[in-house]
Order: structure tokens, then sequence, then C-alpha cells
């Protein structure tokens, strides 16, 4: 542990900048090698109408910071784009592709550049927290764990909300603990900011207040003596914290709909907020309109009575209280598994030592929880995608210590076995996205049956997100096949990859055949049938899961019927 001095070596600033180097350059090679997934499909493009009409009415439940961000570079050599705002999100989708056929996959790459760049400040984040907690050894380590981590790579470079939503999670924690260093007015104006910009770039981050809350808590209580602080103080800081936080979010969205009566919000029948704007219809919240149709779309979104969700071999149309856990444990590295139950455990005996690091492990504990409780969409570990940057922080100095007894004890035996265990965790941890590369979505630990079979027991944003019709393209030219059977789990019209396809109907189709890994499991979503796109009911296509596939194409299956 570090006793007060956070000076780092410069050879461990230039080791560092060479693991988030390494970082950047595989989620840029895996941003040119995947094609646009579904979420970005709509992302992007959004980004783009709000960069161009300031309406952030348009898809309240994922607040458009994201997209803009993303879309920045797109207004130097601006693609063809209508701004109608009838079409919906969805349809401004379709009319990105359809204008932009020949440059869509470059398009979506320029946009991509910015979410690996906001994902590598996210390393820089974990870099200098771990070290004012632990030390530079361990900070190196912390920084490689972000660097090789498969779920990192896997959203760090795709225009969606999850990897920047871990950033502001991340940012925010960080300034609590901060705070809770020093208490002070500046410092709760910070936390503020960052809580106010973390919910600017994901909905879900109002759970921070939770946490927020826990730390201030738990600090009163445990603290004594020269560090405590009157309760008034504190009731002050987080009056602070509150309003500058509400100011960044009423910023965020220039202000529409805020303090207007809750009538005018467009809530789902039956929800807890509508039930509040029932009951008081003239109800005036501080808060942008499209922010609380958003967080009521998040409260009720997913809740439907066709079977969507899989788990290990199951469909429900209610998911699973665990499903995130699940989802987790199947997804991460065993040695980081490993290494955070140790770590948690550790500080739930009283065995840690980091000043106030109780902010990494309440952070932990209120996503999953959070996800058990409010989370109705079953649908990717990305939910609790900011667990793992605090988690590579909190395990860090397990590793880092052990390599330090060992170069400090005259070189005993003990101590020289722990450090040459602890090593080959961190080459087992390397090995993970290094043997998935560039393929990150497909990650799956060994206890899960590796990306091999890890279809059996996730799908959607798991494994298959609509990224492989690059690689399908590859695989018919390779194979000189001049038309392929085709389910595709995606959005995008495969034409605009060059793909000469069949909507795949049923048994009686004959030929070689391409299906996607959701679609195989029995997930329902949109794809062309009957020459028309609509919604494909769950089950369709399991009838393919009694033949076998003569090749894999990621997560797309290919069968010679």
């Amino acid at each position: 542990m570090p006793h007060g001095d956070h000076r780092i070596p410069p050879a461990a600033k230039a080791l560092a900048a060479v693991l988030l180097s390494v970082f950047v350059l595989q989620a840029s090679s895996a941003a040119r090698r995947d094609s646009v997934t579904i979420d970005e499909y709509e992302h992007l493009p959004v980004g783009l109408y709000v960069l161009y009409t300031h309406d952030y009415s348009l898809d309240p439940i994922n607040p458009p910071l994201v997209g803009m961000i993303a879309a920045l570079p797109l207004l130097r050599s601006a693609p063809a784009f209508e701004t109608d705002a009838s079409w919906g999100h969805w349809g401004l989708g379709y009319t990105l592709m359809r204008l932009n056929v020949g440059e869509y996959q470059e398009i979506f790459v320029r946009g991509r550049t910015m979410i690996v760049l906001l994902s590598a400040l996210l390393g820089c984040l974990v870099f200098a927290w771990a070290n004012r907690l632990y030390g530079w050894r361990s900070a190196l380590v912390a920084v490689g764990l972000f660097s090789f981590s498969p779920s990192m790579l896997a959203h760090g470079h795709l225009v969606t909300l999850d990897a920047p939503g871990a950033l502001g999670f991340a940012a925010t924690v960080w300034a609590a603990w901060w705070l809770l260093d020093r208490p002070g007015i500046a410092r709760a104006a910070l936390l503020g900011l960052a809580l106010g910009v973390a919910n600017l770039l994901k909905l879900s981050a109002f759970i921070l207040a939770l946490v927020i809350v826990a730390v201030v808590v738990i600090r009163i209580v445990t603290e004594r003596g020269e560090d405590r602080v009157p309760i008034s103080r504190w009731l002050l800081l987080l009056i602070v914290t509150g309003l500058v936080s509400l100011f960044v979010l009423n910023a965020g969205y220039e202000f529409q709909g805020t303090l207007a009566p809750l009538s005018e919000a467009a809530l789902a029948e039956g929800g807890m907020l509508a039930g509040i704007r029932d009951a008081l219809p003239w109800l005036r919240l501080p808060l942008p309109l499209p922010f609380v149709d958003g967080v009521d779309m998040v409260l009720n979104v997913g809740k439907g009575h066709e079977p969507s969700y899989f788990l290990a071999g199951e469909l429900s149309s209610e998911g699973w209280w665990y499903y995130h856990l699940a989802a987790f444990a199947f997804k991460t590295p065993i040695p980081l598994l490993i290494a955070g139950a140790i770590a948690m455990g550790q500080w739930i005996f009283g065995r840690r030592r980091g000043s106030r690091e109780y902010c990494l492990f309440v952070t932990v504990i209120v996503v999953f929880a959070a996800n058990s409780l409010f989370n109705s969409l079953y649908i990717g570990v990305r939910h609790v995608l900011p667990v793992y940057p605090v988690l590579f922080i909190a395990v860090s100095p397990l590793f880092a210590n052990a390599f330090q007894r060992a170069a400090s004890t005259g070189r005993r035996s003990v101590d020289l076995a722990a450090a040459g265990c602890v090593a080959a965790l961190l080459l087992w941890f390397a090995t993970a996205s290094v043997l998935t590369a560039p393929r990150y979505l497909e990650y799956f630990n060994e206890a899960a049956g590796g990306r091999e079979n890890g279809h059996e027991l996730l799908v959607d944003s798991n494994i298959d997100w609509g990224q492989d019709l690059l690689r399908l393209k590859d695989y018919i030219d390779a194979e000189g096949i001049t038309r392929i059977n085709l389910a595709y789990f995606g959005r995008v019209h495969p034409a605009v990859y060059g793909i000469p396809f069949v909507p795949l109907e049923g048994p009686a189709d004959r030929g070689v055949t391409a299906v996607s890994a959701s679609f195989l499991m029995g997930r329902p979503y949109f794809w062309y049938r009957g020459g028309r796109l609509g919604w494909v009911k769950s089950n369709t296509y399991t009838w393919l899961q009694e033949r076998e596939p003569v090749a894999r194409v990621g997560s797309m299956f290919i069968y010679d019927l």
C-alpha cells in the first residue's frame, strides 16, 4: 500500500502509456472489422440529428450525448442525411444507411474513433485512481487489466452508450471518493458536475445517487476524531452536489421541458411515474422532460408477453433477477473472478487498508443490485459494464503486492511461488483477449465453454449483435458462394455489405444457409420473411439446432441444407 507518496516513476508512466496504446490499437482494429451493430444503427444518426436540430425528444431512453460526440467527426465531411423526425429514431438509422451505402461502414468507423478515445480516457482514470489508492505498481496492474479486458474491448469501440457510461460511472465514484477525502464546496461541485455528465452519457447513471449517499453514510458512521465532519456539513455538500448535477443535466438538454407539469410527460400507463402523474398532475420536476420520459422507459421497457430473453437454454418473457450476475460470471475471465471474490471477502472482513476504498465495493454492489431490482432488459453483460473499471482497481493490490513481496524479502520460496502464480493469472487474463481478437463480443470464459459454446448460455449483445456481416462477406467470397439463405440478427440490410442473400423462410429451403446465434437459440427479433421486414417470433429458427453446422463465421452458423 502507498504511504502518502503518489509519485510515479518515468518508466511506470511509459509502461502505462504502452498498455493504453495496446488497448487503442486492439479497439481500433475491432472498429474496422465489426459491421454496424444493432444499437449503433440508431445511436450515431440520432446523435447527428440532435447536432443538427437540437431536438432531444426522439429517443428519450438513450441520452444523445454519446451519439453527438461520435457524430462530431462527421461534421467535417458530412454524409448524406435527412432530419425528418417523423421517421423516428430507427427510421433515421434507415435513412443514413439508404443514403450512404458505399460509405456506410467508414462513417461508423469515424464515429467509433471517438468511443475508443473516451474508453482510453477511462483507462487513464483507472490508472490515476489506482495510483492514489494503492501506488504505482497497483496502478500498472489495474491499467493492464483494463487494456486486455475482453468486455472493455468489446464495447470500447462501438457507438453505444456502454463504455462512455462506464466512464461516467467511474468518474463520478472517483469524485465522490475525492470529496470524502477532503470535504469542501469545490469538490462537492466537481462531484455534481461528474454526476450530471454521467446521466447525460447513460440514463442508468441515476443510480449513482445511491452510491453517493451510501459512501457518505459509511464515512459518517465509521470515521471519528479529526476526520469527523458534522452531519450538517455533509447535508450542505450533498445539496451543492445535487444542485450542480441538476444544472448540468438540464443544460445538457438545453433546459427543454424543465419544470414542465408532470402531466406533459409521455409516461407508460401502469408504471410508477404514471401513478405519480395521475395523483399529482400539477407536479413540476426540476428535470428536462426527455430525461423524465427516458427514466420511465428504463423502468418499464422490456415488459412483454412473448419469450424474448435467453439464459442457459431457456427463453423467458419475465427474465431472471440473477441474469446480470450470471452474465458477468460467464463473460469475465476467471482470474478476475477469483481476484474479485478475494478482494470482496477481504473488504467484508476488514482486511483491506486502502483509503476509503469502500467506494469501489459499494459501487459493485449497487450496480448489481440495481440491475436485479430495476432493469427489465435481460440482454447483455454490458448493463453491468461499470463494475469492471472499479474492480480492476480493487483487485490490483492483490497482484502488485505479490510481486513487491517477492522482490523485497530476499527471494523466499513462498513469495517467489506466489509471484509466479500471480504472473500466471495475469498472463491467463491477457490471453483471453489476445485469442479472441478482434471478435471480443464472442468471449466467454473457460467455465462457460469458451466462445465456441457461449451461445448455449447467452445471446443478444453478449455474443451476437449484428457485427459479423463483413466476416460473412469474406466467407462467401472465399467459398465462391453466389447466394446464401440468411437469418441475420441485426438492423443493417446485408446488401450494404455486398452479401447476395435470400431470407431464410423455413425447413423447406435448400442450399448454403447462415443463421445468427440469437435466432438459432430462439430469440425473436426483426427480419425479412415473406419479402417484408417484420417481427420474427420466438423459436422460429430453432429447428436448425438439430443439424450440424459446416462452419462458424463469428456469431453466425453456416449450414448446408
